[in-house]
């Protein structure tokens, strides 16, 4: 589509950069406002921000590492490109993954409740996730199959990371609507009175059955890669759909 948004002079801003970082800001901006309306004062809005920045690196290396790993012929002839962010090439799971890491080790050392905290963030991660699809979207990266369906699209930009001139599957809108309707139900239920873990829960099931749809109609060479007749995300969505539902389960079990 549009994988540089614009130029002027030698500043080139591209599109997957600017929305990753519209997408960072969206859900920051959303987390500070619901820390003021919360009665629960775990940490302060710096606390919140310093927690955010680290989540932030953590999540890039992640997301940056997974790709590199399911994308090597990429790279192979020029590994500097490794590190041209600003292009595309970050695989959700990755950065879910090390953000999660993280976590764990933080609430140990802050002796914070690692469902609770997920609950905060959970409304937060389906929304940066569905802006930063549109980034994904214009890049061109995790292109859909080749398909004669009304609603396909054709990437024409040289620059575009997509097969050229062919009509595909909008994969990266598909997530991006299906992460957007996650947030508000999310968003929705969190004003409701909840087992403590509830909403990550349902994140985790939602986000999981999202992507393993998803990801049938990518065509892509990292959503290409195939193990028993899975992708390295279909089967990381099956392992967090079984975390969602033994969180539900357990908190079934208390009550």
């Amino acid at each position: 589509m549009h994988p540089i948004l614009f130029s002027f002079g030698k500043l080139t801003i591209f599109s997957y950069g600017f929305f990753y970082a519209l997408a960072l800001f969206t859900s920051i901006t959303y987390l500070s406002s619901q820390l003021k309306k919360s009665k629960d004062k775990s940490f302060s809005q710096n606390g919140l921000y310093s927690l955010c920045l680290y989540i932030i690196i953590f999540e890039i290396f992640g997301a940056r590492l997974f790709f590199v790993l399911t994308n090597p012929q990429d790279f192979v002839l020029n590994p500097l490109d490794v590190f041209k962010l600003w292009e595309g090439g970050l695989v959700y799971y990755g950065g879910l993954i090390f953000a999660a890491l993280f976590l764990l080790v933080y609430v140990r050392v802050k002796k914070i409740s690692i469902l609770k905290l997920g609950d905060f963030f959970a409304p937060a991660l389906a929304l940066g996730h569905a802006i930063g699809r549109i980034g994904c979207f214009l890049a061109g990266c995790c292109y859909g199959k080749e398909t004669n369906v009304p609603w396909s699209v054709v990437f024409k930009d040289k620059n575009s990371l997509a097969v050229i001139g062919v009509h595909l599957h909008p994969t990266q809108l598909y997530e991006a609507f299906g992460n957007f309707l996650i947030f508000i139900l999310l968003y929705f239920y969190l004003k409701k009175e909840h087992k403590k873990g509830i909403i990550l829960a349902a994140y985790f099931i939602l986000y999981a059955v999202l992507r393993f749809i998803v990801e049938f109609f990518r065509g892509d060479p990292g959503g290409g890669v195939q193990y028993f007749g899975l992708s390295i995300s279909q089967a990381v969505s099956i392992f967090l759909f079984i975390i969602g539902v033994f969180i539900v389960c357990k908190n079934k079990k208390k009550k």
